[in-house]
């Protein structure tokens, strides 16, 4: 007789061997942990947004200056609605993609959501995988107080510590959330 889940020879009569049953009772204890703990969600701020395309916006005036001065006012005003147009839709998208990401904290686990229209995406991390957590900013983001979250956990692909992990991107005081959520996981390893 084998496992009919990894093939596993038997010893005893069964289904499953003792190494599928073990993992098999870990998932369901994890999906018992319904307990939120701290939630985490991605900032949306207009200013940054409009920060983060200021290239954009400058060659958008450079472009507008040239058709005024070159006497192309038809050329000047669809210039100025396709920008609009287009600075509408990414301020959109934007804020369509902070809307559906978070990353909520439960006793055992924690569970990345994106959600962007057609694509969803969740990821389950134990606790006991997460090998670190850290932060990146950028200019822009230390100048408006965001950061981007990182967590990094072990899992399937080996060496691959953040395709394991997650990322919540423009994190309003990510140090501090940082430094929360460190606590958080050690008092919960214990």
């Amino acid at each position: 007789m084998r496992c009919r889940i990894c093939g596993a020879p038997l010893k005893k009569p069964g289904d499953i061997c003792s190494n599928c049953y073990k993992e098999y009772q870990e998932d369901e204890n994890l999906k018992k942990d319904v307990k939120e703990i701290y939630k985490l969600k991605r900032k949306y701020s207009i200013a940054y947004e409009l920060l983060k395309y200021m290239g954009l916006i400058l060659i958008f005036f450079i472009c507008i200056i040239v058709f005024f001065f070159g006497k192309a006012f038809l050329e000047g005003v669809l210039t100025i609605l396709l920008f609009l147009i287009t600075l509408g839709v990414l301020l959109f998208l934007d804020k369509r993609i902070a809307v559906g990401t978070q990353a909520t904290f439960y006793e055992k686990k924690v569970v990345y959501r994106f959600h962007f229209w057609f694509l969803k995406r969740e990821k389950i991390v134990k606790y006991k995988d997460i090998t670190d957590i850290s932060y990146y900013q950028t200019f822009r983001q230390k100048r408006m107080g965001y950061g981007d979250l990182c967590i990094y956990a072990r899992g399937n692909i080996p060496g691959a510590t953040l395709l394991n992990g997650f990322q919540v991107k423009n994190v309003e005081n990510v140090k501090e959330v940082l430094q929360t959520l460190k606590e958080m996981l050690q008092t919960n390893e214990n």
